[in-house]
């Protein structure tokens, strides 16, 4: 339940931000898994959110990252599952 509410919070924080996260201020993340997402989201780049420790935030990077819905379909948390295959077309 704990890492639900952290996956959601984060995905909002990381889409509202996303347009203006830099590498800089990824960096100034205290919490790795948090500061791994924002990585991979300013710089379009997967192997950040390998590096992420919860999976279903993990499928939910990689999802967008790669712009596949098929990792949305691993997220075992049914709301940010939903969440996961409204953002990625």
């Amino acid at each position: 339940m704990k890492n639900r509410g952290i996956g959601l919070g984060l995905w909002a924080l990381m889409f509202i931000g996303s347009a203006q996260a830099s590498d800089n201020a990824c960096f100034s993340i205290h919490n790795p898994d948090k500061k791994n997402v924002c990585l991979a989201m300013s710089k379009k780049q997967n192997s950040y959110c390998h590096a992420v420790r919860d999976v279903d935030t993990r499928n939910m990077c990689l999802a967008n990252v790669l712009a596949q819905q098929s990792y949305c379909h691993s997220i075992k948390s049914h709301d940010m599952k939903q969440q996961c295959l409204a953002q990625v077309r």
